[in-house]
């Protein structure tokens, strides 16, 4: 560029010159220079006519022949038109290719606009919420009614996902999740969970039918071993020794399908538990007295607070959350152990927390501490004579009574299992 700048100074340079000395020779020097910056400014003019006329039809082909400045200007527009040509086969190229990724997903994906009207769909979004070409630029909250998916739409911050019916269907159910982009903009996927939901629903079924099936034979086997007991005096010591293994084992196996219908319970009740009040001191009371028992004097179990508080929700639910706490902490913890459970009411909740000083757990393990059979050690469990199931009960049993299960724990320091209920489920 300053190359061709030069070269055009050189020639306006050498246009003047000649123009003074013809100017000089035919004695009209003024009106010699002034027709001479009037061609020049003309053929300038022509030049720009010329760029326009070729910018006019599409930049085709070669940009019009010039020299200086004006080839510089005529290439430079022909490069950027390159360039821009290249960008949108390059755009066009990717727009293509995302909407093949797009009609390929299982996964049905919407774009809202900031008054969440559709704008753009894929095909599994259209099959999943039966969307017509009709329906672009139409809200969607009229097209999908359902209450809940409203007030998850018009939110400003998304959480969770959230399950649906969809519409026109009363079999098929769909997670929806979405996320906010751009102008308050939103990006909606819709996904069909029907067979997810459908084996979850065939997996507590099947739970629940095999618990209560298991529980006739093990009472039978569990009434044949008593009555074999009371004749301990009549048996080898290798038998009556093997029958008290039984007896042990066969406790265990119904304790575990006391548990798997409790969980299966849990699992298909209503989201929330009921509104009847349960006293929260006798409950907690009966929970240490049980709680001693199985110690059998080897830990000091307290019992702080509680007196004049209630809870609305299920005695027996609650009460065998906050059982399988005291109780794990008494199995879980060696022998002088204190454990203490204390209730505390504050503004925003009311805790109840199973204290320790025992052994505490390892913090890579507390995120998965609510899983069914969950292990922190394989050989836990079956020695201290739990199900597996205690924290996975516990966790159900907030959700229903819309609290929470925190757990803190330091090796060898101890824990801490805090229940929170929130203050509408608390009766002062």
């Amino acid at each position: 560029m300053k190359r061709s700048l030069h070269t055009e100074i050189q020639r306006i340079v050498l246009l003047l010159l000649g123009l003074l000395l013809f100017g000089y020779f035919n004695g009209h020097l003024l009106i010699t220079l002034l027709l001479g910056c009037l061609g020049y400014i003309a053929w300038g003019f022509i030049k720009i006519q010329q760029i326009y006329r070729w910018l006019d039809n599409g930049a085709r082909g070669l940009p019009p022949e010039a020299s200086g400045v004006w080839g510089d200007m005529s290439d430079s527009l022909y490069r950027l038109h390159k360039r821009v040509l290249r960008s949108h086969h390059n755009l066009r190229s990717l727009t293509i290719r995302i909407q093949k990724i797009t009609d390929a997903l299982s996964d049905g994906i919407l774009i809202l606009d900031r008054n969440r009207a559709l704008e753009w769909w894929n095909p599994c979004a259209e099959h999943l919420l039966s969307l017509q070409s009709g329906d672009r630029y139409q809200p969607i909250v009229n097209l999908v009614r359902e209450p809940h998916f409203v007030e998850f739409i018009q939110q400003q911050e998304f959480g969770e996902a959230l399950e649906i019916r969809a519409p026109g269907s009363i079999t098929r159910i769909l997670a929806c999740s979405a996320a906010a982009f751009g102008d308050d903009e939103v990006v909606l996927v819709v996904r069909d969970i029907t067979r997810l939901r459908n084996l979850e629903e065939m997996r507590k079924e099947f739970v629940g039918n095999i618990s209560h099936e298991l529980r006739t034979p093990l009472t039978v086997i569990s009434g044949y071993l008593e009555n074999l007991t009371q004749m301990g005096d009549m048996l080898p010591e290798p038998v009556t020794r093997a029958m008290g293994q039984m007896g042990q084992q066969t406790k265990r196996m119904r304790s575990l399908a006391d548990d798997l219908v409790m969980l299966s319970k849990l699992e298909s009740l209503e989201q929330h538990a009921g509104k009847k009040v349960a006293p929260l001191e006798p409950m907690l009371e009966q929970i240490v007295t049980d709680a001693q028992a199985l110690s059998e004097g080897k830990h000091q179990i307290t019992l702080h607070g509680g007196k004049g508080l209630a809870l609305r929700g299920k005695r027996s639910q609650l009460h065998s959350a906050i059982s399988n706490l005291a109780f794990n902490a008494v199995r879980h913890n060696p022998d002088g152990c204190d454990i203490d459970i204390r209730v505390e009411n504050n503004d925003s909740a009311l805790h109840i927390d199973v204290r320790d000083n025992g052994i505490g757990i390892d913090p890579a393990h507390l995120p998965r501490l609510t899983e069914r059979f969950y292990r922190v050690d394989a050989s836990r469990t079956s020695s201290s004579g739990g199900t597996g199931l205690g924290l996975a009960i516990v966790k159900h049993v907030m959700l229903r009574h819309e609290g929470s299960l925190e757990i803190d724990s330091t090796l060898g320091k101890g824990s801490v299992f805090s229940c929170r209920f929130p203050k509408n489920r608390v009766v002062e």
